[in-house]
């Protein structure tokens, strides 16, 4: 994606490795849309924060990231002792860090057991992996933009551009290629609370000059109702074998929704999303995060031209802050894919081949 990094245009992606001096660098997502700031980790450890921190979001970029973080590892304990309890260690603090998207663990897994396991070998792999991604994320959009017809309008949900899918994106690859096509539409965007990632899909739909409004998550219904929505593309994080998908809470939501409505309800992502190793959605962990993120709000205060934390809600208030939900299989219309759009019944036969 071309963006404007200290005062220069570049052409990045989400996440890459740094091969001057063996650093993970990540479009920092927490300062958009208000900043550009390539965050940088010099150790597996400050990639594991990263990660935890949603300073890289979006399941194949953190999966992406977690692969660079695998190798960071690897090429620290290489002359160690103790290198296969060290490398076993970092494994798992990466797996913890956000342990309901499947990108991540397909990602660390790749990294694990290549054969031989050098930091050569490993590093390789992750910019294989990372490069993949972003090529499927091109393919998601050749394919799903047969879908887009213009005058449309389209909801989407959470964040599902180039900076969530190392580049290019999944749910909005397809939104990109249409419009650079010249067909015109409009867009709806989800502020997804409580982390606001509707921000970055704004931020990502306005260097195309492509027409949206951003809504508060609980009026898609109303929208809904009033006949303003022809389309849902949304991503996901997890995958299962029978179709069923793990994606940022409130998609449950949307395709309860849209099945009342008789809205198309479409998922987009890359091969690193499908989980062969799942059956069904009731068998995914969500991720519980800390409730600060729905009693306080990260802002730009432009008179201090910095970020702001503000609170909303009183110490005594409980809250409960699942950062997925589950959709079973029989609200989705199609899986939008590299490898074409697909039923349930498609899944697994295709990614296993």
């Amino acid at each position: 994606m071309k963006i404007e990094i200290d005062g220069i245009l570049t052409d990045r992606p989400a996440v890459w490795w740094d091969s001057t001096n063996g650093v993970v660098r990540m479009i920092d997502q927490t300062k958009i849309p208000f900043q550009i700031v390539v965050h940088n980790c010099p150790t597996y450890r400050e990639t594991v924060q990263a990660i935890e921190k949603m300073i890289i979001r979006g399941a194949p970029s953190i999966g992406a990231a977690a692969a660079y973080g695998l190798a960071q590892a690897i090429q620290e304990f290489w002359n160690s002792e103790e290198f296969e309890d060290q490398i076993r260690t970092a494994y798992n603090e990466l797996l913890a860090a956000r342990p309901t998207a499947v990108d991540l663990k397909n990602g660390l897994d790749l990294i694990r057991t290549i054969e031989p396991l050098t930091p050569e070998n490993a590093l390789n792999q992750a910019q294989l992996f990372a490069n993949q991604i972003a090529e499927e994320g091109w393919k998601i959009g050749q394919v799903g933009k047969e879908l887009i017809t213009p005058n449309l309008n389209i909801l989407t949900h959470c964040h599902t551009g180039a900076l969530a899918l190392v580049d290019y994106g999944s749910a909005l690859s397809p939104i990109i290629q249409a419009w650079e096509e010249g067909k015109r539409f409009h867009v709806y965007v989800d502020e997804t609370r409580p982390r606001f990632q509707g921000r970055m899909t704004a931020w990502e739909l306005s260097q195309y000059n492509i027409n949206h409004t951003v809504i508060c998550d609980s009026a898609s219904g109303f929208f809904m109702s009033q006949g303003k929505v022809d389309l849902i593309i949304l991503g996901a994080d997890r995958v299962t074998r029978n179709g069923d998908i793990a994606n940022k809470i409130g998609t449950y939501n949307l395709a309860v929704l849209a099945s009342h409505h008789n809205i198309p309800f479409y998922t987009a992502f890359p091969t690193s999303t499908f989980d062969f190793s799942t059956l069904t959605g009731k068998d995914i962990v969500i991720e519980q995060r800390d409730t600060k993120e729905v009693k306080q709000v990260l802002g730009y205060s432009h008179t201090l031209n910095k970020n702001e934390i503000v609170s909303l809600y009183t110490d005594e208030v409980v809250f409960s802050n699942p950062a997925f939900d589950v959709t079973p299989s029989e609200l989705i219309t199609g899986y939008i894919t590299p490898h074409g759009i697909l039923n349930k019944f498609q899944l697994e036969e295709t990614f296993s081949n």
